[in-house]
């Protein structure tokens, strides 16, 4: 290693601990003017703030919820915990859902809350991929439905939310006082379609059925799926078709699934 890469490396070490950073610290002289110690703090406390502001954008809502001074608290605690491994500031908050179920246990909402918004920022930012219509299946002959291969949108996510985190999101989001948190079972999914993220709830079928389809897997296997007694509800032959069909239907009209045909 250079000694200008030595260099580098102990400064950045510094600005993650300035008690590891020891080694760089030592390197500074004091002058007249400004001593060594308050020179580097500028860029110890400017690397927090920024690593704060950018922990703000990513997390509005929760900054709303938890307010100014719980959440600059939180930011802090996380950034000595979790130092940013990424050369993008826009995924240094991945871990903050983690790291509040640690910090804030008797909160639960808030990690839930931080799990939300992070998804609909991964959602804005997935691959842009052709997504499959229904006039491209309508241009399937009936005989090759069966064998029509469904796959998710990189975007969509399926999350299992444990509380009404999603009513608390909407009404920060319009300004609103949110109610008050409660525990209840609510999975959803989020995806993009177009260029904004969109979410919705799912019923516990339908979200059985969507990780089916999350890796690929043919209409008929869907069928399949639904009939073959492995979830929560059995449906005959018919029924189940039927009921794949409802399914496919508003995964089209959503823009849920990618182009295979």
């Amino acid at each position: 290693m250079s000694h200008l890469a030595k260099l580098q490396a102990d400064f950045q070490a510094y600005l993650y601990d300035d008690v590891k950073g020891a080694a760089f610290k030592a390197q500074i002289i004091n002058d007249q003017k400004v001593g060594a110690k308050k020179r580097l703090g500028i860029y110890y406390d400017a690397y927090r703030l920024r690593i704060i502001e950018a922990l703000a954008n990513a997390y509005p809502k929760l900054k709303v919820l938890l307010g100014d001074d719980l959440f600059e608290k939180t930011a802090r605690s996380y950034i000595e915990k979790y130092p940013s491994a990424y050369r993008n500031m826009r995924w240094v908050g991945d871990k903050m859902s983690e790291h509040l179920q640690k910090t804030l246990p008797q909160h639960p909402i808030a990690a839930e809350l931080a799990t939300f918004e992070w998804a609909l920022g991964l959602a804005f930012d997935a691959e842009d991929v052709s997504t499959l219509t229904l006039q491209d299946l309508a241009a399937v002959p009936p005989e090759e439905w069966s064998g029509v291969m469904l796959k998710a949108h990189p975007s969509v996510q399926l999350l299992a939310f444990k509380s009404n985190v999603i009513l608390v999101w909407q009404a920060l989001n319009t300004e609103q006082k949110p109610p008050k948190a409660k525990k209840c079972l609510e999975p959803c999914v989020v995806w993009r379609k177009g260029l904004d993220s969109h979410y919705r709830s799912l019923e516990n079928l339908e979200m059985l059925a969507l990780k089916q389809v999350i890796n690929g897997l043919t209409f008929a296997a869907l069928c399949e799926f639904l009939q073959g007694g492995k979830v929560v509800e059995t449906f005959t032959e018919e029924a189940a078709m039927q009921k794949a069909a409802t399914y496919l239907s508003g995964w089209l009209n959503d823009g849920l699934l990618i182009k295979t045909i």
